[in-house]
């Protein structure tokens, strides 16, 4: 009988201890940031995390723009919003930026959690942070130029009242030019650019394919501080040849011709969104 007893008891023990550990509460693994990318016109920032996130703590809930601080540290450029793109769930979301200011590719964008989770509701650590840098587009994006901005050349002669400009990062442009009532002319066609040595001053070399087929070389640069426009833009007619000149990064703005126009040939652009 006390074998029996002795028996049991251990049994007992055994039991206890094994449901002891079922009652443990269960470890939690906060998700972590797993890196970012930036895409390539600096609109669009895709986070990935190490697991599947919520936005709150019961595995419900997309994560929206409360979810992120989004800071931006250096160059030019500020984040004026932001929205997110997330379904609850996924281990990746896409970050919307609207952007102020020419960016000079020194901004770093560094974004934190507010409220992530998992979906055992682990908390992801508010302190933990991801970052991209900005990349210098150069002239990519959408300028309009009217009023005192328009270069004399064109708003005397061609009788040129605004002008609003659309260069893309794949590398096409769209212009259109209104006349002082209201005609719109559309220009499209290629571009490329290239950082010309100078300080500043970036080379532009345009192909336009409509109205009509022709080549114009020249330079544009940016200046920040100004307070009626961002954007210093100078560009001659090459090909088909009408004797014209381009302006050089060297010579500077007003360098068209060997500097024969003056200003009159450079255009001054607002940079908008």
């Amino acid at each position: 009988m006390k074998k029996l007893l002795s028996y049991l008891m251990i049994a007992t023990l055994f039991l206890g201890g094994f449901t002891s550990c079922d009652d443990d509460e269960k470890v939690l693994d906060p998700p972590t940031f797993a890196g970012a990318t930036l895409s390539d016109d600096n609109t669009e920032v895709t986070v990935t995390f190490t697991k599947g996130v919520y936005m709150n703590d019961n595995a419900t809930g997309d994560l929206t723009n409360a979810a992120f601080n989004v800071t931006v540290e250096g160059g030019n450029a500020t984040v004026a919003s932001f929205t997110v793109n997330h379904n609850a769930g996924e281990n990746a979301a896409v970050i919307v930026m609207e952007l102020d200011g020419v960016a000079t590719g020194e901004e770093l964008i560094t974004i934190s959690s507010v409220s992530v989770y998992d979906a055992d509701g682990a908390e992801m650590d508010a302190t933990l942070t991801t970052s991209v840098t900005l990349n210098n587009l150069g002239i990519a994006g959408s300028w309009y130029s009217s009023g005192d901005n328009v270069a004399p050349l064109l708003s005397t002669y061609f009788n040129v009242d605004s002008i609003y400009a659309e260069f893309n990062v794949d590398q096409s442009y769209t212009v259109e030019s209104y006349d002082a009532d209201g005609v719109m002319t559309e220009y499209r066609g290629t571009y490329t650019q290239s950082e010309s040595g100078v300080d500043g001053i970036w080379n532009i070399e345009l192909n336009q394919s409509a109205p009509s087929s022709l080549t114009s070389e020249g330079i544009f640069g940016f200046f920040l501080n100004e307070t009626s426009f961002d954007m210093k833009y100078e560009v001659v007619q090459t090909e088909p040849d009408l004797g014209n000149a381009p302006p050089t990064a060297e010579g500077g703005f007003g360098s068209s011709n060997g500097g024969a126009l003056g200003e009159t040939n450079v255009q001054k652009y607002v940079k908008y969104d």
